[in-house]
């Protein structure tokens, strides 16, 4: 079968290969939608922690059931499904205190072992959860960036930690609009986002965003209870932390390169009573978020632009470094 495949080197090639093995407790699925994130750009550029070169990408996906393996139950043949890429022991310390993300052997689909940029895929069945296809292929596909924006407000204290607040949203990429969608979906007061690209702002306030600005449109006096920094840039950052109120929540959600560091005032974190929190991944949010797209979907779907053949690879990867596309997807013509 045809698989898409990044090497060491970087280069980015469809060849063949032979067709996934199906184990006891596994699936075998054929994907029809699969978004491209920033994940895939480091694995691309300039590597990512945990993948296993040469590596077939591909872990925010949906597809159908084509072969069941032993010992499989609910699930059969033609089911529609979302995955949860995050593969886990089950048995570490962290698997034990449900925070599966965590797991010391954790092999996510598309990073440490073959992903859905391919024909066919084989997935641990306990990761394939059934989805109505009629919410669409494209929403399906987003359910995953969707359960690791639920993980974040979850980190933020779920719908009582947002509901009548005023939150800061730095970054309207994938993550920060979703995680916009789903503030707005909890009740929230007020949402601002902050990007420096005016091209996203329409986007943003056609989800629920109540102000989109550049960074230099945020007043130097406003304050906001919880903030979630999306953007992974430092200058993000620092304005986060610059504009969080006093006794106020920022959620770190966007992905900086690992020995990247910021200044932060301790007196300030000890004087100010502030919180500052990780959100990493998706940790045990997938059947929350599940259910979640069956009432976002309209919404979520806007977030999906540019859509390219999964044979198309690397020009997709090229397209969404460089556009303006909030999701780019691939699609199984």
């Amino acid at each position: 079968m045809r698989a898409v495949r990044i090497g060491l080197d970087r280069l980015i090639e469809v060849v063949d290969v032979s067709e996934p093995r199906l184990d006891s407790g596994h699936v075998i699925l054929r994907p029809v939608a699969c978004g491209i994130c920033g994940t895939d750009l480091h694995i691309c550029q300039h590597g990512f922690p945990g993948t296993q070169y040469p590596v077939t990408p591909g872990h925010e996906f949906a597809g159908h059931v084509v072969s069941v393996g032993k010992d499989v139950t609910g699930l059969k043949e033609g089911d529609f499904v979302a995955v949860n890429p995050n593969v886990s022991c089950g048995h570490c310390e962290w698997c034990l205190e449900n925070k599966p993300h965590l797991c010391n052997a954790l092999t996510p689909i598309g990073v440490g072992c073959a992903g859905a940029a391919a024909e066919l895929v084989a997935v641990p069945a306990k990761n394939a959860f059934q989805v109505r296809e009629s919410i669409g292929h494209g929403e399906a596909a987003l359910i995953e960036p969707l359960a690791c924006a639920l993980h974040a407000v979850e980190s933020a204290g779920g719908a009582n930690g947002v509901k009548d607040r005023r939150i800061l949203v730095l970054g309207a990429g994938t993550m920060g609009l979703l995680i916009t969608i789903i503030c707005r979906h909890f009740g929230a007061a007020e949402i601002t986002v902050v990007d420096p690209n005016p091209g996203k702002h329409a986007m943003a306030l056609s989800v629920g965003v109540d102000r989109a600005l550049t960074p230099g449109q945020l007043g130097d006096g406003e304050r906001f209870e919880v903030i979630f920094e999306a953007a992974g840039a430092i200058p993000a950052l620092r304005q986060a932390l610059r504009h969080i109120r006093k006794t106020g929540l920022l959620v770190q959600v966007g992905v900086h390169e690992v020995a990247t560091k910021v200044d932060v005032l301790p007196f300030t974190i000890y004087d100010h009573e502030l919180r500052i929190v990780g959100s990493n991944s998706l940790a045990n949010q997938f059947p929350a978020a599940v259910d979640l797209m069956h009432d976002v979907a309209g919404q979520a779907a806007k977030l999906i632009g540019d859509t390219y053949s999964v044979w198309d690879f690397k020009t997709a990867v090229q397209a969404m470094a460089g556009g303006t596309a909030i999701k780019t997807q691939l699609r199984f013509d």
